[in-house]
């Protein structure tokens, strides 16, 4: 994980929305969390991912987040 990663990491907010992740400037994977900051730091902080999910994290060097004012579960 490069330093970006982690200072964007730190300071995600503890709010609901959607995260783009990317790599060389490309989506790779679009997701939705009730909480970013901890979904988000899931991905670069456990140990153990599926070997698909584990290829995508490793080809990721930036995300974008989009905060929502609804809980996500509202929008399904």
């Amino acid at each position: 994980m490069n330093d970006r990663l982690r200072e964007k990491i730190a300071m995600l907010p503890e709010s609901p929305g959607c995260y783009i992740m990317k790599s060389r400037g490309e989506i790779i994977y679009v997701g939705k969390a009730v909480n970013l900051k901890n979904r988000v730091r899931q991905y670069f902080h456990d140990s153990y991912h599926t070997p698909k999910v584990q290829a995508m994290v490793d080809k990721v060097d930036d995300f974008d987040i989009v905060v929502t004012n609804d809980k996500l579960s509202d929008l399904e």
